[in-house]
């Protein structure tokens, strides 16, 4: 992995974590749930809400980056767990594009100064719950990772984002179906986003700490075998991924 790519995939999870933070904290003082150009029952016009769509897509290539190389390492001991972690991860940087273009559709809209279809709202309320299924469960692919070479702590927090939002959806589906283009705030979306947060932010740390494993090259013998020093009488080289 190159180093541009790999600084510049860390800072993006730093990024999200401290974005869904604010979002969190935002939404504990009233204010009404957002993302990117929405809020609430609204869309914000202005520079600020285009500007906040282009970085969401560059965090997420930069945050996926580093999910598909932690893939890559998964692959020399679960193939099928790789596959299935590339496979979520890419659906959702999709469904984050969905949901940029729906937002720059309706973005157009107001500038013109057109009413929002309800089929267009309903479109970016499907758009959002889809890409929250796809990052709890981008999280929850990639368990066997961290099991191996993360915390039991970040192993065990993978585990509660898919819950939460099937959670979040009886809520909407059942009790309090919200009106606004995106979900409303429960104590559920609430403890969803500090966990993604929370992810983010110890995946971040985790790739600092283990940097050697995502920048340096290796192949599938380096990664299953440990390398040994004919100089320390055959004792195995620590550092490469999967050696404990």
């Amino acid at each position: 992995m190159p180093k541009p790519l790999f600084y510049i995939g860390t800072a993006s999870c730093v990024l999200l974590a401290l974005s869904v933070a604010a979002s969190v904290a935002r939404q504990l003082e009233g204010a009404p749930a957002s993302f990117l150009g929405v809020h609430g029952r609204a869309i914000g016009g202005g520079t600020a809400a285009g500007w906040a769509m282009v970085i969401a897509l560059l965090a997420a290539a930069g945050v996926a980056a580093i999910l598909v190389r932690m893939a890559a390492l998964l692959a020399a001991r679960n193939l099928f767990g790789a596959f299935l972690a590339l496979f979520f991860v890419s659906a959702a940087v999709v469904s984050l594009t969905w949901v940029v273009l729906l937002q720059v559709r309706m973005l157009a809209l107001v500038r013109r100064r057109l009413e929002i279809t309800g089929s267009l709202a309903e479109m970016h309320f499907a758009a959002v719950l889809m890409l929250g299924y796809f990052v709890a469960v981008s999280f929850l692919a990639l368990r066997p990772y961290f099991r191996i070479q993360a915390s039991r702590f970040l192993s065990a927090l993978v585990f509660f984002p898919l819950p939460l939002f099937f959670l979040i959806l009886i809520q909407e589906l059942f009790v309090t179906a919200s009106s606004a283009l995106v979900p409303a705030t429960t104590p559920a979306s609430l403890v969803f986003l500090a966990t993604v947060s929370m992810l983010a932010l110890a995946i971040a740390v985790h790739c600092i700490r283990h940097r050697h494993m995502f920048i340096e090259m290796t192949n599938l013998r380096e990664l299953i075998e440990p390398r040994v020093d004919p100089g320390r009488d055959g004792r195995a080289i620590g550092g490469v991924a999967f050696n404990g």
